[in-house]
């Protein structure tokens, strides 16, 4: 099994950048990840006062993926993500949801015990998954701050161990990234910092030909899940709201009209990232249980 080491990273998805790795269809690949401001934070005196010099959420990668061409789509299986014994968190003042009320800066190193989150006197379950996972777009290369048709800084909960990431292949190879792993988030992240954290994931990466994605989609043991990305709330759940009522009527045969019903009573249209409306993307998702669409 080939490993990528957390020294090769990107900090955009961009077709111009060197692979780190070429790997055929079907391999399995270990891939060392910074967290999110590339391990310079190592104690509470590690404040957020000025922006990382390179940039944040760096990717490890690229992967290219030999065979992948434009109209392809890859399945990024994540079997394993194996995270570091502690992360942090922190306030940026004057940023986050709750901006106006951010009047200091502050950061905590948090635990983690045997899968169990040490905040304080306070515990509760670990949670992994990976903020940022996409490919190169055909054109500009985009921040991996951003999120977009590629994928990118989707910050999706149920992007973790067992999930299968489909996503689009716009250039040749595909130039696959991930990174900006989280030991816990709640949805919205609403400070924009997660439980910032280093790990070690294992993917498995399977080529899809002609598959003609155009979006990620995002399957777990339960469920399929959309995603959506926009300026404001309401256009990134608009998003993620039309892919699930596309994917609805092609897998389930039934028209427009009674998708959209189907979506009103069984479908869920949830928040991921919303840290900063109107400076930074918002990332939505829509939810639908294997029941429904097996």
């Amino acid at each position: 099994m080939q490993r990528i080491s957390r020294d090769q990273v990107v900090y955009s998805l961009d077709r111009q950048h060197d692979p780190a790795l070429e790997i055929d269809p079907g391999e399995r690949v270990v891939l060392e990840t910074w967290d999110a401001r590339s391990g310079t934070i190592t104690s509470e005196a590690d404040l957020l006062l000025r922006p990382h010099p390179v940039g944040s959420n760096p990717a490890t990668g690229p992967i290219l993926v030999r065979g992948a061409e434009p109209g392809d789509g890859l399945a990024v299986h994540i079997e394993a993500i194996d995270l570091a014994s502690s992360g942090f968190l922190a306030v940026k003042k004057g940023q986050g949801l709750l901006a106006s009320r951010a009047r200091e800066f502050a950061t905590r190193i948090v635990p983690i015990v045997d899968g169990v989150v040490h905040f304080g006197d306070l515990r509760f379950p670990a949670h992994p998954m990976i903020g940022v996972i996409g490919t190169a777009p055909a054109g500009d290369g985009v921040s991996t701050s951003y999120a977009g048709a590629h994928g990118g800084n989707m910050d999706n909960k149920h992007i973790g161990p067992g999930a299968t990431v489909y996503l689009p292949v716009a250039v040749p190879g595909a130039g696959l990234g991930l990174g900006d792993v989280h030991g816990a988030m709640g949805d919205g992240e609403i400070t924009f910092i997660g439980l910032e954290i280093q790990a070690v994931v294992t993917i498995r990466v399977e080529l899809h030909k002609g598959a003609g994605i155009r979006r990620p989609l995002i399957e777990t043991a339960d469920h399929w899940v959309t995603t959506g990305d926009g300026e404001s709330l309401a256009a990134a759940a608009r998003l993620a709201a039309q892919e699930m009522v596309e994917l609805l009527q092609a897998r389930l045969g039934l028209g427009f009209e009674d998708a959209y019903m189907l979506m009103s009573a069984a479908v869920d249209v949830q928040i991921c990232q919303c840290c900063e409306p109107g400076e930074f993307p918002v990332t939505t998702r829509a939810v639908v249980s294997k029941e429904i669409l097996p």
